[in-house]
């Protein structure tokens, strides 16, 4: 006598917890893109970091400091600390521009940044070719090229 009751009560009880759920995964979309992407950091996450990020090292530093530890591949940390760059070093490109050292982030004002990019050590092989097994920074400026 009391079934017509029971299945739509279950029915609105299902459609609520759904709603529910998609309500957790948009929660958890915007605060991961507050977070930001792990392998890119735009102009807004940096301004909206503060004036303690002056240059392109500051914001790699302080938003995204795992670009800069050694890749968990065939190389062991100490292959990374070769001078000059090439392929045991992180390689740093601005504006396309293959980059002498990971010293030019210091000179890289943040305020000029657009976008910056990390590759790991697939990516940078699979984009930019032998040579870059250490990973690669990408960084777009507004500079006129």
């Amino acid at each position: 006598m009391r079934r017509w009751f029971i299945r739509p009560v279950m029915s609105v009880v299902a459609l609520a917890a759904l709603l529910v759920g998609f309500a957790g995964d948009a929660e958890a979309q915007d605060a991961k893109k507050k977070r930001g992407d792990r392998n890119r950091l735009l102009q807004e996450e940096i301004v909206e970091a503060g004036a303690t990020i002056v240059t392109a090292r500051d914001a790699v530093r302080l938003l995204r400091p795992q670009w800069l530890n050694p890749p968990m591949g065939r190389m062991a940390s100490s292959d990374l600390v070769a001078p000059g760059g090439g392929a045991r070093s992180i390689i740093l490109y601005v504006d396309d521009v293959r980059q002498p050292d990971l010293e030019v982030l210091t000179q890289v004002k943040a305020a000029d940044i657009i976008e910056m990019r990390y590759l790991d050590q697939n990516r940078a092989v699979q984009y930019r070719g032998p040579g870059h097994e250490a990973g690669v920074i990408e960084i777009k400026t507004k500079r006129e090229p």
